[in-house]
């Protein structure tokens, strides 16, 4: 390490030196310095993109044809840090032109020095995104939707490192202790762990819900305090959007704790019905309505056969009715096909109720009379007033 730092300091000085003889070539002087810092400067602004971009699109080439395109969006994040790098390369050699005082100098050069770096680390964060496409077979095995999920929270948690030590690195070479800074946290670590004790149980959630694979982006979940469809799975919170278009955000730590139902993970979606038949149907034909019911479910392609319970049994002698319980399950989980496949069921057992000759019973009351009282009609027993007319 020490002889390739004794190497670009050789080289740096060659460099200077070689530009030191041409500006004697120019007549030297202030002018002379200050026509070639010119030309400098001009030199690697017209030059920058054809070096940068010509190296940069020789090697996305190489990566094209090696069908690596995650290599070629790395290549394009790093293309605007390394112009700025190739411009800060420029205004170096161009102070060094110049040959300013030695405290001008100084703090000319600790601020290109500073600026290098953030470029460097501009780089990095921006490099970040297109390296998280290299995540999807490890987060793909999560399923797609949580996959992406983990790639974002993969995303967000690097990007926040890099900018943490990158802001580290800057202001330690702006002279500024940042150890004595980060010492004086760690006294303070008991307080802030106490006052962040909730933040950092949502972020134990988070991860619990990455592990377990609760849910992601896109499912329907139902828990005591909530019920719609996952827009963000976050590192700190959930945001669900209810049916009522409402957003929700609920911390981790929360939903963890509480009981979730992923209804989109269901393999079927059932279908409950109570058929009610007036009491003056035969027995014949409770049997025939019965039977056809069942053929029809098993024949309909729409209803599983398989796995799953189908039943279709008279369940009871309701107040005004005979119950038949229809319990079975469809094939979809689609929500509008499944009600689709309800409304064409629906029909179906109006028809086959229809067909036998029997009806639909609906609420009633019988009233029983055993007598009725004897009212006379006689002048006696009129006890309204008379009136007088005229």
């Amino acid at each position: 390490m020490d002889e390739m730092t004794t190497e670009l300091d050789n080289l740096n000085e060659e460099v200077i030196g070689h530009m030191n003889t041409w500006v004697d070539m120019l007549g030297g002087g202030e002018i002379g310095r200050l026509v070639g810092a010119a030309l400098v400067l001009l030199v690697f602004f017209i030059f920058k993109r054809v070096l940068v971009r010509g190296a940069l699109g020789i090697l996305r080439r190489i990566a094209q044809q090696r069908s690596e395109s995650m290599m070629g969006n790395v290549l394009d994040a790093f293309a605007l840090p390394l112009q700025a790098l190739f411009m800060l390369l420029g205004v170096y050699f161009s102070t060094e032109v110049l040959a300013l005082p030695e405290e001008i100098d100084a703090v000319a050069v600790e601020a290109i020095s500073v600026a290098a770096a953030f470029c460097i680390f501009w780089a990095l964060f921006r490099a970040v995104e297109p390296l998280g496409v290299s995540l999807n077979r490890l987060v793909g095995r999560f399923g797609a939707g949580l996959g992406d999920d983990l790639r974002q929270f993969f995303i967000r948690g690097v990007k926040t490192l890099i900018v943490v030590i990158g802001g580290v690195i800057i202001l330690e070479n702006w002279g500024i202790d940042v150890s004595a800074f980060l010492g004086g946290l760690g006294l303070a670590g008991m307080a802030v762990a106490l006052a962040a004790k909730d933040s950092v149980a949502n972020i134990f959630g988070g991860l619990t819900i990455f592990a377990d694979n609760l849910y992601k982006r896109g499912d329907w979940i139902e828990t005591p305090h909530f019920e719609g469809t996952v827009e963000v799975v976050g590192l700190r919170a959930t945001k669900v959007r209810t049916f009522a278009k409402a957003l929700v955000t609920m911390p981790n730590a929360q939903i963890v704790d509480s009981p979730v139902i992923n209804w989109s993970r269901m393999t079927h979606r059932r279908i409950k019905m109570v058929i009610g038949l007036e009491y003056r149907t035969t027995a014949k034909q409770m049997e025939a309505i019965v039977d056809k019911l069942r053929d029809f479910l098993k024949n309909d392609e729409d209803v599983a056969q398989t796995e799953v319970a189908q039943m279709v049994h008279l369940s009871d002698f309701g107040a005004s009715s005979i119950n038949i319980d229809l319990y079975y399950f469809t094939t979809t989980t689609d929500w509008v096909t499944w009600r689709d496949i309800r409304n064409r069921h629906i029909i179906a057992f109006k028809r086959i109720v229809e067909k036998e000759g029997a009806a639909f019973a609906f609420p009633s009351q019988s009233l029983y009379v055993e007598s009725m009282p004897e009212f006379t009609n006689s002048p006696n027993n009129d006890q309204r007033s008379e009136r007088k007319i005229g």
